[in-house]
């Protein structure tokens, strides 16, 4: 399977593709979402601050995921996507299936 975009548009999508595609659209949307939910319980007094933050906090995560997700996306792009963005090296299939947005292989994450 290559990490190289498809040029041609007669061209099968890339399952890998595919799936980074939908893991950022997801995180989008969750992000959206949460965003909007955030915005309502700021704007009403009657909310309890336990609430407030409860919902900051998952807004927060949200964040993260959506930002690790189009990073993922952007290093399908440019064909560095499955390298370790620590040692260069080749992050292996089993972790970038479990973690499709990965940046560093098994040894430079601990």
């Amino acid at each position: 399977m290559s990490n190289e975009p498809a040029d041609r548009s007669d061209a099968a999508p890339d399952p890998t593709e595919a799936t980074l595609r939908a893991e950022l659209a997801h995180a989008q949307t969750n992000l959206s979402r949460l965003e909007t939910e955030y915005a309502e319980l700021l704007a009403d007094p009657g909310v309890i601050l336990e609430d407030r933050d409860s919902t900051r906090r998952l807004l927060e995560a949200a964040r993260v995921t959506a930002a690790a997700a189009t990073r993922a996306v952007a290093r399908f792009e440019d064909g560095t996507y499955g390298q370790c963005a620590r040692c260069g090296g080749v992050i292996a299939p089993e972790r970038l299936e479990a973690i499709p947005d990965a940046e560093t292989c098994v040894s430079c994450s601990r």
